[in-house]
């Protein structure tokens, strides 16, 4: 069953309540985490707790829990929820400060929200490339922090769809930064390449996962810049999250990326990323 904690108690999440003069709603102030759960593992829990830490330190919030802590609280979620697979969502935000003031509050008490639910089983047989168009990217220059303020990131996906696409790779520069919510892999000649760590997109966990499996396996991995030009000529196109592990594109701004199916490279990675899911702690 899906459940929810918040702030110390357990609850169904349509039970959980914050107040409206909550920094998070007020100012978009706080930060968050995605975390996979396979057979009531989470997968590559350590990475996430080191982001989330990341993250809180970015925004100058001190944590509210230690490593252990959180792992203790997480733990306890994914055996309370007993959903398999699921998505474990993780929130902090500055907490309630009224009235509404741009200035931190002196004394701020996090709000802290956890919640597990249900995750669709992605069965390999229902890969479908996605078809993406390049848009430029516009958003703020801290895309490296996972913040939960992402209206910028949903005004350019929905503006994809609305033009009959699945998604939106983000250009700045001339330079691919990522997708709107996934991490961007090209194959140029053999060679797997990514965008290096930036400022400007996010160091995503399932990103630095698949290049550890990628270099473990042998296969060539460079982190450079992508042009525009490149991604339109590549063999092969991905995106990688946790929510859509690794998965190819097939066409984009309406040009075919090799043969528009899946590629053999991607083939390769896929079945390592799953061989990993049963591994990985």
């Amino acid at each position: 069953m899906a459940i929810a904690y918040l702030n110390g108690e357990w609850m169904q999440p349509e039970d959980a309540r914050v107040s409206v003069f909550d920094r998070g709603f007020m100012f978009g102030d706080g930060i968050y985490e995605v975390m996979a759960v396979y057979d009531g593992e989470v997968f590559t829990l350590d990475q996430h707790l080191t982001r989330l830490q990341r993250s809180l330190d970015a925004i100058r919030l001190d944590s509210p829990h230690t490593s252990e802590e959180w792992r203790t609280l997480i733990l306890e979620a994914v055996a309370r929820g007993e959903e398999n697979p699921a998505y474990l969502y993780l929130q902090v935000t500055r907490g309630v400060a009224s009235p509404r003031n741009h200035v931190y509050p002196a004394a701020a008490s996090p709000t802290v929200l956890i919640t597990v639910m249900h995750a669709p089983v992605l069965e390999r047989t229902d890969i479908v490339p996605l078809k993406v168009v390049t848009k430029a990217d516009f958003r703020w220059g801290r895309g490296d922090i996972k913040v939960v303020s992402l209206i910028a990131n949903g005004l350019l996906k929905n503006e994809a769809i609305a033009e009959g696409y699945d998604d939106a790779i983000l250009i700045r520069d001339g330079e691919v930064t990522e997708s709107t919510a996934a991490n961007v892999f090209i194959v140029s000649n053999g060679v797997i390449v990514t965008p290096p760590k930036s400022n400007f997109l996010l160091h995503g966990i399932t990103r630095g996962h698949v290049i550890e499996l990628a270099q473990a396996a042998g296969l060539v991995v460079e982190e450079r810049a992508i042009s525009e030009s490149e991604l339109l000529g590549a063999d092969e196109v991905w995106v990688t999250s946790t929510g859509q592990e690794v998965w190819p594109v097939g066409q984009v701004n309406g040009q075919v990326i090799g043969n528009g199916s899946a590629g053999v490279v991607w083939q390769s990675v896929d079945d390592l990323f799953q061989g990993s899911k049963r591994i990985s702690p």
